[in-house]
């Protein structure tokens, strides 16, 4: 499959059919040793689509596609279908409603494997979303590669089998400009990560640094019981952190985000569907 511009790889015409084109460039970073790694792509549903109409278009088509072209080295390939957030939610975060969909690889060279000379051919041999690939009118999306296991665990409690599933907000990063990453993960680690530990009902935290150049480089994870115990950490109140040396809010980044459960209610390698 071809490379595309960074611009195309960030707003949704190329987004799951590229499964992480950035990835692929020949300025990605490389993965230490075999690192597995996994592709972390949030779609967003446009205004005024459905949700149904996202799914038909990628179970009946994209996926099966996907999976034709891919199988020999894709590891996992499953979807999450998300929360719809609340309004009081979206008012204070970017946070998407859509789907959530992570694709593992046995490391970055295999990931990079899949793409010279595929006899499946290119994204036009993909049946396109509603709009074609270059203007479609049904999803955005993103996507950051990172490790299977996150760079840093910084909170792990017991999260036992429970009626209702727990709740995960995951949160994509763009590290301002004229920040280097080395300053953004310094602070992140040594003072904000501290600070996000404390919040009241946060189960699980921990944080990631993607293996490729892309528009989102790190990626935090958060379970919470329900949306209920995520509110009252992030919301009411809301928050006070130590702001980093360039100053903002929190969470002193631009970001998109998205709230699913722990587990996703399509499997694509085993062609299972899995209640939520």
């Amino acid at each position: 499959m071809p490379e595309f511009s960074g611009h195309l790889s960030r707003r949704g015409a190329l987004g799951l059919a590229l499964i992480g084109a950035a990835a692929a460039a020949p300025e990605a970073m490389a993965a230490p040793g075999d690192v597995a790694i996994k592709h972390y792509i949030p779609v967003r549903l446009k205004p005024g689509m459905d949700q149904l109409a996202l799914d038909r278009w990628y179970m009946t088509y994209h996926a099966p596609q996907v999976r034709r072209a891919f199988k020999a080295w894709q590891r996992n390939y499953v979807s999450f279908r998300s929360y719809l957030p609340p309004a009081e939610a979206t008012a204070s975060y970017p946070i998407w409603y859509g789907r959530m969909t992570e694709i593992q690889f046995n490391s970055i060279d295999d990931f990079r494997a899949t793409r010279p000379n595929n006899i499946y051919g290119a994204l036009q041999s993909f049946t396109p979303p509603p709009g074609g690939w270059a203007a479609n009118t049904l999803f955005d999306t993103e996507t950051s590669t990172v490790p299977v296991n996150p760079n840093e665990l910084h909170l792990s409690l017991d999260t036992p089998p429970k009626e209702l599933p727990y709740l995960r907000w995951i949160v994509f990063y763009k590290i301002p400009t004229g920040v280097s990453a080395e300053s953004w993960d310094s602070w992140f680690k040594n003072v904000h990560a501290k600070e996000l530990i404390k919040a009241p009902g946060l189960k699980r935290f921990g944080s990631y640094k993607t293996v490729a150049d892309q528009t989102h480089p790190r990626v935090a994870e958060f379970w919470f019981d329900d949306y209920p115990a995520w509110r009252k950490a992030f919301l009411d109140p809301a928050p006070k952190f130590t702001a980093p040396a360039w100053g903002g809010a929190f969470p002193f980044a631009e970001t998109i985000s998205m709230f699913v459960g722990e587990n996703p209610d399509v499997d694509f390698v085993n062609d299972d569907r899995v209640i939520p």
